[in-house]
């Protein structure tokens, strides 16, 4: 194996909900190791900041306005990337999103909004893009799930189950899909602090280190600490790798 195998330069790597968080992190990471990146938000105006981020190191990067819950809208995101940039090698599944109330409290309208936000336009993604990567040979798929998809989490019954059904729609896909050369992963973050969420996550500096002394690791997790991984999986070094689940949480959920 040789070093080149863990390079993705002019990869054309496709990140949804790309506007903040891991999204942010993992388009502006993989455009600066080489990668094409399409950001993608439902809002166009909260992409400009992260396209003039990327174009200020000389970064490759087409931002589309689409909500990846409709269909519609998934496909022609798929297509504009075709056509811009004439492939696209790895598609990340990371848009997403949730509310935390009990399942008592839940209404059915609410459980299904979660799932439809969380899983079903994982889905849609993965439907959309596989034409493509069928005509060109192969591709790959990177899932972001949560820890929360293998470990009761009270709070985030609906968010739970939808995340455990994207690891299961990963394994799936991996085995349905290996027919026409595409390897589909899946990351689990754990409790990851991202730009102005620390507030939220860990209010407080006794909260904070409670986090820390239950984390083998020693640390808070970081949206790079999802990039790294996600770089891995969309190199050539990860070619014989498909149908797995990684679990980044410091050691804190095991």
């Amino acid at each position: 194996m040789a070093l080149a195998d863990f390079s993705v330069k002019d990869k054309v790597v496709v990140v949804t909900g790309s506007s903040q968080g891991i999204g942010r992190a993992l388009a502006i990471g993989f455009a600066k190791e080489g990668a094409k990146v399409v950001i993608n938000s439902r809002k166009i105006e909260k992409l400009q900041p992260i396209e003039e981020e990327i174009k200020s190191f000389g970064g490759d990067v087409l931002s589309v306005q689409a909500d990846m819950r409709k269909v519609d809208e998934v496909v022609n995101m798929m297509q504009k990337t075709k056509q811009h940039f004439g492939r696209i090698d790895l598609l990340i599944n990371n848009a997403g999103g949730s509310f935390g109330h009990t399942l008592d409290e839940l209404s059915p309208n609410g459980f299904d909004a979660v799932v439809r936000n969380n899983l079903n336009q994982v889905f849609y993604c993965c439907s959309a893009v596989r034409p493509i990567f069928e005509e060109q040979g192969g591709g790959k798929i990177i899932n972001i799930s949560s820890v929360a998809g293998i470990y009761a989490s009270p709070g985030l019954g609906a968010y739970g189950a939808a995340k455990a059904g994207v690891i299961n729609l990963t394994k799936t896909l991996s085995k349905e899909w290996a027919k026409y050369n595409i390897l589909v992963n899946c990351i689990a973050p754990g409790l990851i602090i991202t730009e102005g969420a620390e507030e939220v996550l860990v209010p407080t500096q006794e909260k904070k280190q409670k986090v820390i002394d239950e984390t083998p690791a020693g640390r808070l997790g970081v949206p790079e600490d999802i990039l790294n991984a996600c770089l891995y999986l969309g190199t050539e070094a990860a070619s014989f790798v498909t149908g797995e689940t990684i679990t980044i949480s410091g050691g804190r959920t095991h």
